[in-house]
């Protein structure tokens, strides 16, 4: 009896965690991508909330604050790497697991028929202190364009809570699983639903 309340409490907490991330599409369909095999990439960090911060200049502004207080003019150089990553580990991986995935590759280079346009909402940056951990996270909404018509979305894709990250004590690195989560997610949606 033990034993079947031990597997009924796990299959519960499974179903609760896998409960939790989320992919929607809340406007449109796929079906225009069903023999598309590259498409354009975009990527727009406007009006991010990160963590309980709020606004991601908040955010931005106590980080700096605490590392000059350690080390003055140390808050700039983690700034410019708060920028940089999004381009170091981010989009990589992004792209990397969204390709894997959905069998289409995605660049910010190509001229291609359509556009995805790639939103960051929230980023929460999750924590590593050697003892106890917690994973990074993001909430993506994604667009995608007849490139040639930017004046409505074609698709639009929720992406919430896609965890991902939580060995790593650099917090790039961290979020940038999250990122490979969402690809992850997307690309199968997308090989799922362009049929």
């Amino acid at each position: 009896m033990k034993k079947l309340f031990a597997l009924i409490l796990l299959a519960g907490s499974f179903i609760v965690s896998n409960k939790s991330q989320s992919q929607d599409i809340v406007k449109g369909n796929l079906e225009f991508l069903k023999d598309v095999k590259e498409i354009q990439v975009a990527y727009v960090y406007e009006n991010i909330t990160v963590g309980k911060d709020g606004k991601e200049a908040t955010y931005i502004k106590r980080k700096k604050a605490e590392k000059d207080a350690k080390t003055p003019g140390s808050g700039d150089e983690w700034e410019k790497s708060w920028i940089n990553d999004r381009t170091v580990h981010y989009q990589p991986k992004f792209n990397e697991t969204f390709t894997k995935y959905s069998k289409r590759t995605i660049s910010e280079d190509a001229t291609t028929k359509y556009l995805m346009e790639v939103h960051t909402k929230f980023i929460e940056v999750g924590y590593n202190v050697g003892i106890q951990s917690a994973k990074a996270a993001v909430n993506l909404e994604i667009y995608i364009y007849d490139a040639a018509d930017k004046s409505k979305p074609l698709c639009k894709i929720m992406l919430n809570d896609m965890k991902g990250g939580k060995g790593q004590f650099a917090t790039g690195p961290r979020i940038g699983d999250a990122y490979a989560k969402a690809g992850k997610v997307l690309g199968k949606l997308v090989a799922k639903k362009a049929k």
